[in-house]
């Protein structure tokens, strides 16, 4: 279940005002609450890359299929995979086959593979690689897959953490109380499991300037500390 901004911003405000914090507007608080979302993903792409292991919620994982022939092995990002955070791994699909896994792997060692003599990729051991293309005064990012077929047309599929959409906060404003009102209407919940509300709000609190020696947020900060370095372990 996604964590609710509307939640997240009463809980802040709660927080402030406990702290006698001056006021500061949802725009700010969703700009904080946005870098504490880009924190904790980074410690989970950390903890990822050490160990090979995504231990996570895997609403966060995504799948992307790219058809792929003779004259099209490389292929953009920016289309089927536009919100690609970190791959997890490939799968390829020839036609009236089961899906079979493949490898990620960095530039180097693709090529080195892919111009192997003993070991090239083969549908029975695909590999692929994802790079950025400074095309058109724009970087893009790609995806390498081999082998290609030499006629018809294979499947790829990429597994990959998504980022999710920026949450954002709207809502109504009188201008004679001074007063705003949450608005479902064009207001973006934070696409990640409520189970990692703690560690983001957290985070997001720091941006905001509150101190996790307060009273208010001591026992988060304490479970803040241990899932942090559980991310990065």
């Amino acid at each position: 279940m996604a964590i609710s901004i509307n939640d997240a911003h009463q809980f802040i405000r709660q927080i402030l005002k406990k702290n006698k914090g001056g006021f500061i507007a949802p725009e700010e608080i969703d700009r904080a609450i946005n870098r504490g979302v880009s924190d904790w993903l980074s410690a989970v792409i950390t903890k990822f890359r050490r160990t090979g292991k995504f231990e996570y919620d895997h609403l966060l994982v995504k799948r992307s299929n790219f058809t792929v022939a003779a004259n099209t092995g490389t292929q953009s990002l920016s289309g089927a995979a536009s919100d690609y955070i970190e791959g997890l791994t490939i799968y390829i699909t020839e036609t009236g086959g089961t899906p079979i896994e493949g490898t990620l792997l960095n530039w180097d060692e693709f090529l080195e593979i892919q111009n192997s003599k003993i070991l090239p990729p083969t549908t029975a051991f695909p590999v692929a690689t994802i790079y950025i293309l400074f095309e058109d005064s724009v970087n893009i990012p790609k995806i390498q897959f081999s082998p290609v077929p030499v006629s018809g047309t294979y499947t790829y599929t990429l597994v990959y953490v998504r980022k999710p959409p920026a949450g954002v906060f709207a809502y109504n404003f009188n201008s004679t109380t001074g007063n705003f009102t949450y608005n479902s209407t064009g207001s973006v919940d934070i696409d990640i499991s409520d189970r990692y509300y703690t560690d983001i709000i957290t985070r997001a609190l720091m941006y905001l300037g509150i101190s996790l020696r307060d009273g208010d947020v001591a026992g988060v900060e304490g479970l803040m500390d241990q899932n942090q370095r559980s991310d990065e372990r």
